[in-house]
């Protein structure tokens, strides 16, 4: 199939190739992942952000992963199951609920840790330190520039 300068195409449009890219490698670390430790996506990412941010309430991690409440309680709910994740009362306001790993959850961050980063690592292969460089620069503005155009679009509501 032809496609005419300035016209549309798909596998050109930049947000589609982040996205593939991103899947693909994200497929890759979760036959592993699924397989050792029975997790899914959105459980590999929450141990990932809670290893990062924890303590925080469950609220706060899903804003973090994008994570609607529903999403957020269904990977929590399969994360305590599996012995990762513990939910306490906050000390300071009780009210308030806060998750952390468990031991057993730190560990499994750990031992997923290796395969993530060397999913990473086949991604960058052929890079020069140079190109790493410029590349998470540019991807550092791009993150800035969606900040600016979420912020536009919420206070257009």
């Amino acid at each position: 199939m032809s496609r005419h300068d300035g016209e549309f195409s798909i596998e050109n449009w930049l947000l589609y190739r982040l996205w593939s890219v991103s899947q693909e490698a994200g497929f890759m670390l979760e036959q592993f992942y699924s397989k050792e430790f029975g997790l899914d996506g959105e459980g590999w990412r929450s141990i990932a952000a809670l290893a990062t941010y924890a303590p925080i309430s469950a609220k706060q991690l899903a804003a973090i992963l994008d994570l609607n409440a529903v999403q957020m309680t269904r990977a929590l709910t399969k994360l305590q199951t599996l012995g990762l994740v513990s939910r306490r009362t906050d000390q300071r306001d009780k009210r308030r609920i806060v998750l952390r790993l468990t031991t057993r959850g730190t560990d499994v961050f750990q031992q997923i840790i290796p395969k993530a980063l060397a999913v990473e690592s086949e991604l960058m292969s052929g890079f020069s330190t140079a190109e790493r460089e410029q590349l998470a620069w540019f991807l550092k503005r791009m993150e800035k520039n969606v900040a600016v155009l979420v912020g536009e679009a919420s206070s257009l509501e």
